[in-house]
Order: C-alpha cells, then sequence, then structure tokens
C-alpha cells in the first residue's frame, strides 16, 4: 500500500520530472527489476568501462565492468526483491546522480524480512543513452556507530 506522502511524492515528481530524469528512473526501475528477477543478464546495466561498485557489505568494492557484471548477476542469485521506492534525480549536462531510497526483502526461510537499502547512483550519457557508471549501496542504522 502506497502511504499518502508517496502518492504525494509521485505526483510532484512526475509534474516536474524532465525526459532525462524520466530516462534515469526508468533505468533505475529496469535494473532493479532485473536484480529481483533471478535471471541471467543483470550485468548489463553495469557494462560501462568506467563503472565502480561500493555495495553495502565490506567486501562488496569492485572496479570496471567484468568484476560489476559478477557482482551484479551474483546478486540477482540471491532472490532478493529489489523496490526503489522514493528517487531524486539531478541531472547536469551528460551526467546525472541519483539519491535511491528503497528496500531490500530478503527470505528468510520462509519469513521476508525488509530491509531499508539506499543507493547513490551516478549515471552518464553518451550517443543519448543513459548508464550507470557509480552504485553505492548503503543499509541505514536505527543506530548509527559514527
Amino acid at each position: 500500500m502506497v502511504s499518502t506522502i508517496q502518492a504525494e511524492y509521485a505526483y510532484s515528481q512526475a509534474m516536474s520530472e524532465t525526459v532525462d530524469e524520466r530516462a534515469i528512473r526508468e533505468l533505475i526501475e529496469r535494473t532493479y527489476a532485473a536484480m529481483s528477477s533471478g535471471e541471467a543478464g543483470t550485468g548489463r546495466f553495469f557494462a560501462h568501462p568506467d563503472i565502480g561498485i561500493a555495495g553495502s557489505g565490506q567486501g562488496e568494492l569492485v572496479s570496471g565492468p567484468e568484476m560489476a557484471a559478477r557482482m551484479a548477476e551474483a546478486v540477482t542469485r540471491l532472490g532478493y526483491l529489489w523496490s526503489p521506492e522514493a528517487v531524486t534525480v539531478w541531472v547536469r549536462d551528460e551526467f546525472a546522480w541519483a539519491q535511491i531510497l528503497g528496500t531490500v526483502t530478503v527470505d528468510h526461510d520462509g519469513q521476508p524480512e525488509v530491509v531499508p537499502y539506499w543507493t547513490t547512483g551516478v549515471f552518464g550519457r553518451e550517443a543519448g543513452e543513459w548508464s550507470w557508471r557509480y552504485w553505492g549501496g548503503a543499509e541505514p542504522q536505527a543506530e548509527p556507530r559514527v
């Protein structure tokens, strides 16, 4: 169920977004859907030569399309449900960045656990097409340590 705040946010975003902002949002939606699908092929979203990923785990640091594709495929095989719930996009010429506030639903022996997951995405445009350049993931803590 969508809250009133989420509905108002979605309406205000739809009324003011540009073509580029819409393209970035659609790219984010397609990426999260692919990561949720459990099917091979998610690596295609992280194919740019300059891609870098910093996941929420200490060992989740990769650079370059080969390593990024392997990480994306591994995450996809986990069977998590990735949900981008509030996306804010900024576009400046050929680059854009987004704050993606969402959740990841993890199945623990039939018991779903919804984990807050926030992503910072950086995107570049070449030949009219937007692509991921950086994914920074975080699991916000109720009681931050630092």
